[in-house]
């Protein structure tokens, strides 16, 4: 009778220790829903963003400001290279590439393997991002101290090989639970890194913001995100 009391010790303890310390002893799990719910009730959000992208010996930077408002409204309008942008409406999203005077639209409700392309919000792709992974704390000590702050840095690995990214790293205000940086690994060792900074929550972003109409003497693609 006492060996399944006796094996249960060392959990025991350690939640003790947290009681003393007056840390709150904290799943994996207990973050990403705070996550998602903060993501659940946020009207808008703006941020500078940083964009690099490392494949092989090869190395590229571009960073611009990114936007949101609920209901899928994404907006980023690109620094550099400049002239270039990405919008939705939350039912279409309009790539352009300036150099090229091209824009590719996808619709965001078009069907593979039975699922939406894209979620229409921050709040579902978030859902479904942990839904294809796996995730974990990269560290048992969480959150750590980094840069004057304090952060939980989760490590995701793709539950069933997609062609997507293989691994993902998250760096995750421990105060605002918004994502700061993340990091992905492609199957071919591509790596892409994302950085945020200067983060407005729930600003006054116009609608127009987020639409737009094709122009004369414009290349558009249509579904370039998707095959059938």
């Amino acid at each position: 009778m006492l060996r399944p009391f006796l094996r249960a010790i060392p959990a025991l303890l350690l939640l003790f220790v947290h009681a003393l310390s007056g840390q709150e002893f904290l799943h994996p799990s207990d973050v990403v829903k705070k996550m998602k719910e903060n993501f659940k009730t946020m009207k808008s959000y703006e941020a500078n963003f940083t964009i690099v992208v490392k494949d092989n010996k090869d190395s590229k930077t571009s960073s611009g400001v990114a936007r949101y408002k609920s209901g899928g409204k994404l907006n980023f309008t690109f620094r550099d290279p400049s002239g270039d942008w990405i919008i939705s409406d939350g039912k279409k999203m309009w790539v352009y590439v300036a150099s090229l005077r091209a824009v590719g639209v996808q619709d965001l409700k078009k069907s593979q393997n039975g699922k939406p392309v894209y979620d229409t919000g921050s709040y579902e792709g978030l859902v479904r991002l942990f839904e294809r992974y796996h995730y974990r704390f990269s560290s048992p000590d969480q959150p750590v101290s980094e840069n004057n702050g304090k952060y939980f840095l989760l490590t995701l690995s793709e539950k069933t090989a997609s062609g997507g990214y293989e691994t993902l790293e998250l760096k995750v205000n421990a105060s605002t639970y918004l994502i700061e940086s993340m990091k992905g690994v492609s199957p071919s060792g591509r790596i892409v890194e994302m950085t945020f900074s200067s983060i407005q929550v729930n600003p006054d972003l116009q609608d127009n913001l987020f639409q737009y109409s094709p122009k004369d003497g414009v290349k558009v693609v249509e579904n370039p995100l998707t095959t059938e």
